[in-house]
């Protein structure tokens, strides 16, 4: 269940965008995943939280992302995504510790939020796992349709 976050490079992020694999990394047999061309967008964005592929380490094969960014001063919002063919398996949750580590190490963010939809409780649950608290409900907007979702945060400056 060993994971590695490996930054996605704006090589990977144009393939991805273009419908193609990334051509410097092995990714599952179902990849992209649902978040893969959002999160693509970001790279070489300078953000100090990616993005990253999740990548196994036993077989360096990319099995999902994860990354994040400044929403307002001192607040980063992540987001993330597994394969399905790689749910349920601890991956994301080791992701999610290891993007906390690297945030930990940053000084200017003092909060980290995410949602989660409220139809997938796994992805709470993933949250919940990395020391995340829920924080209400709202309304979001995903690919054009309204979603509602689970907010989360954590306190990052309380945890130094």
């Amino acid at each position: 269940m060993t994971i590695g976050l490996r930054p996605i490079s704006e090589a990977a992020a144009a393939a991805i965008l273009a419908g193609r694999n990334p051509p410097d990394v092995v990714v599952a047999d179902d990849y992209p995943t649902e978040f893969s061309h959002e999160i693509a967008r970001q790279a070489g964005t300078g953000s100090p939280l990616g993005p990253y592929f999740i990548q196994r380490t036993q077989d360096s094969v990319v099995v999902g992302e994860i990354g994040g960014g400044f929403v307002s001063p001192a607040v980063v919002e992540i987001g993330y995504a597994i394969t399905p063919s790689c749910w349920g398996r601890g991956y994301a949750t080791a992701a999610v510790r290891a993007l906390l580590a690297i945030a930990h190490g940053v000084p200017a963010i003092e909060q980290i939020r995410a949602h989660t939809p409220l139809d997938r409780p796994a992805s709470g649950r993933v949250l919940e796992k990395a020391g995340f608290t829920p924080d209400g409900e709202v309304d979001d907007e995903h690919d054009g349709a309204v979603l509602r979702v689970r907010r989360w945060r954590f306190d990052a400056a309380e945890r130094r």
